[in-house]
């Protein structure tokens, strides 16, 4: 019986619906290096470990998450370490034969574990100034193996983004060698599959650097359909025996909208615990407003949704926190969204508030870069021509009840 499975990575036969999704990675990859494109929450992760889990036959697979990372002699040192995880005797008896700096790390560690290694790595020589040239043996070492190796980076926007504001003057050295290594990886057998949102396109647009990174090749992660809904819903309430009648689905797809899977899990398993305590009829719509208004919109779920809004004031452009926010804002307050030209004339008001408030065409450039930034972080999408709303109706009702005036909507 597949479980609940709530905030953590779904595995095995919890791994709903997104197989095929994996088999048009693998395909993509023979080819071409990948920016895998998904909202938090949405399951990338999930779809990662499932490659991790399950290679194609001949393939080394080998995963780590960046999003802590600050430096490219960081990057590098989780990189060795991910492969002494993920695949260690490639590490030592293919990638260390004949490496005199892998030769001093294993002097001075009796077993490769991870906190004596990465510590290992850092005292054998100052790779601040020297790990370009050992990242490079590596990658040179990779592709000399002749190994079907597949890289997956999660979170390298957050990197990147903390890696311009820790250590800006090696963030474009890092893109420009990060952009050479796949291409000389895309020339042999070894692939990269790049984790994170689109803003990693329109930030780097933003400073004139989208072409070190243009290369990748996007695929999207996209939410759970209405079927997928009604499939996942209703096989959980019957494998926990549980109740439920016509209305009850229909319900969830309604105040979910674009069905996030986290907030999916998290509102049928209440659903379930609900029934189980009172075991008083069939669950029904009325039910589930209940537990939506209670759960998801109380604060079990406050922590999980609080980072869409936390999101804008440590990854948005300084200039744009206020705007949108007061999109978000009005948005909220809206039955059906709000046309772009309205939106726009919103975001010209906080302009006209600075001291020194773009006009003319930076204005409108600047304009519509935001509304990227929003529909790329699964804010908002345009409903129909020229007219955008919030792209879940939870996220909608959350954020009008916690954050719906704070940026000075009156």
């Amino acid at each position: 019986m597949a479980e609940f499975i709530v905030g953590g990575l779904t595995r095995e036969r919890d791994f709903w619906f997104r197989k095929q999704f994996v088999e048009n990675l693998w395909a993509s990859v023979t080819k071409h290096n990948i920016l895998l494109i998904a909202p938090r929450r949405i399951g990338k992760t999930s779809v990662m470990y499932r490659m991790l889990d399950h290679p194609k036959k001949g393939w080394l697979v080998i995963h780590f998450n960046v999003e802590p990372l600050r430096t490219p002699e960081d990057f590098f040192i989780t990189l060795m370490d991910a492969i002494r995880e993920h695949q260690p005797d490639y590490l030592k008896e293919t990638l260390a034969r004949g490496w005199d700096y892998l030769k001093k790390v294993f002097g001075r560690v009796e077993r490769v574990e991870a906190f004596e290694f990465k510590i290992a790595l850092r005292k054998a020589e100052n790779l601040q100034e020297n790990w370009t040239d050992r990242a490079t043996e590596l990658i040179d070492r990779v592709i000399y193996s002749e190994e079907k190796v597949l890289f997956i980076i999660d979170e390298l926007p957050d990197m990147l983004s903390a890696m311009l504001t820790h250590s800006p003057g090696e963030w474009e050295n890092f893109l420009h060698w990060f952009r050479k290594t796949r291409e000389r990886c895309l020339r042999a057998n070894v692939r990269w599959i790049v984790g994170g949102s689109v803003n990693l396109i329109t930030s780097l647009a933003q400073r004139g650097k989208v072409s070190l990174i243009n290369d990748l090749k996007p695929e999207i992660l996209e939410p759970f359909n209405a079927y997928e809904v009604r499939e996942f819903a209703a096989t959980m309430f019957k494998q926990n025996r549980v109740p439920f009648d016509e209305t009850a689905v229909p319900r969830m797809l309604d105040l979910l909208g674009a069905p996030i899977p986290y907030f999916l899990q998290m509102l049928t398993q209440e659903l379930c615990r609900k029934w189980k305590q009172s075991r008083s009829g069939a669950i029904t719509a009325d039910t589930v407003n209940e537990v939506f208004t209670k759960v998801l919109l109380g604060e079990m779920a406050r922590d999980k949704l609080q980072h869409y809004r936390v999101r804008i004031d440590t990854h948005y452009p300084p200039e744009e926190r206020q705007a949108a926010c007061l999109l978000l804002d009005r948005l909220s307050l809206t039955s059906d969204g709000i046309a772009r030209k309205t939106l726009f004339q919103l975001y010209r008001q906080v302009e006209d508030g600075k001291t020194a408030g773009r006009s003319g065409l930076a204005l409108e450039e600047a304009f519509r870069h935001l509304l990227l930034y929003l529909q790329s972080d699964f804010y908002i999408e345009e409903v129909r021509e020229g007219h955008y709303d919030f792209s879940s109706r939870l996220l909608k009702v959350w954020w009008k009840k916690y954050y719906g005036y704070e940026c000075g909507g009156n």
